[in-house]
């Protein structure tokens, strides 16, 4: 993958490394929620690229913005959990791959740890934590090259972006 992702991901593993004792709060907890942002905006410009990829710049730029943090997180929870609602069980293909699975895995735990990292000034973060999220989040970008181009994956990208407009 390329662009924002890609540098999102280096930003984490630098975050995280910045300090060599003793890392500061602050460097951990912006590690936490630059690799989320990484595999959030892997999937955007995945969905973009496939859905909008003869269409200009401009408009895919439209796109992407319309991915809200919520809806991908449904999706990504109902395909973590292997529960799919009806109108999605009934478009993919059985068995859903592993590798789908743990994207969707890796979006649901990084965007609440994320949340605590932001929003929970109680929560304390280590290096040894924060680089395992850090490591789940490069997992799911090698992952995600070994389904992209796969029926499910579609179905996932369609997913996160239609989920609840599906559910009318």
């Amino acid at each position: 993958m390329t662009g924002l992702a890609r540098d999102l991901l280096e930003q984490a593993s630098f975050l995280c490394g910045r300090e060599r004792k003793r890392p500061k709060q602050a460097s951990l907890r912006r590690a936490v929620s630059s690799a989320y942002y990484a595999l959030f905006h892997l999937l955007i410009e995945a969905s973009v690229a496939h859905f909008g990829s003869r269409s200009p710049m401009a408009l895919r730029r439209l796109m992407a913005r319309a991915y809200s943090h919520g809806d991908m997180l449904a999706a990504c929870k109902h395909l973590a959990l292997g529960t799919p609602p009806p109108h999605l069980s009934a478009l993919l293909a059985t068995p859903v791959e592993a590798d789908l699975r743990l994207i969707a895995t890796a979006f649901v735990e990084l965007q609440d740890q994320r949340h605590r990292a932001d929003y929970d000034l109680s929560a304390g973060f280590t290096r040894i934590g924060v680089d395992m999220l850090i490591t789940k989040v490069e997992d799911a970008f090698q992952a995600w090259e070994r389904v992209a181009g796969t029926h499910n994956a579609k179905v996932f990208l369609s997913a996160l972006l239609l989920g609840k407009a599906w559910k009318r």
